[in-house]
């Protein structure tokens, strides 16, 4: 039985196959993650009151809030919009990245 590090069964021409496919995907997976990094995610909140926009990196790039929601005394209740918005964004870029990294199925990958 032939050996190659150890592993009986293992030629050299099996595993420099294996290793050429983990490149492959390596080299699909970055891809990827560059495309969803790209892409822009909105989320809306209290009818339109608070907009999100974050990168699909996550970075913010614009919150919006309609004046008519600005209250001097209820100061919490655009904070949590504020937050609700972000989460929102936030979960739908890691909703895409997971959706997108699905087709690789290697556990604890994501």
């Amino acid at each position: 039985m032939a050996k190659f590090n150890g592993f009986p069964g293992m030629n050299g021409g099996n595993f420099n196959n294996i290793l050429k496919q983990a490149q492959k995907m390596q080299q699909e997976v970055l891809k990827k993650q560059e495309e969803v990094a790209a892409k822009e995610f909105e989320a809306s909140v209290g009818g339109g009151a608070v907009t999100v926009k974050v990168t699909g990196d996550k970075i913010v790039k614009e919150v919006i809030i309609k004046k008519e929601v600005v209250d001097p005394d209820d100061v919490e209740m655009l904070q949590d919009l504020i937050v609700t918005a972000m989460n929102e964004a936030l979960r739908q870029v890691d909703a895409k990245m997971n959706s997108e990294m699905q087709q690789y199925n290697i556990p604890g990958l994501f």
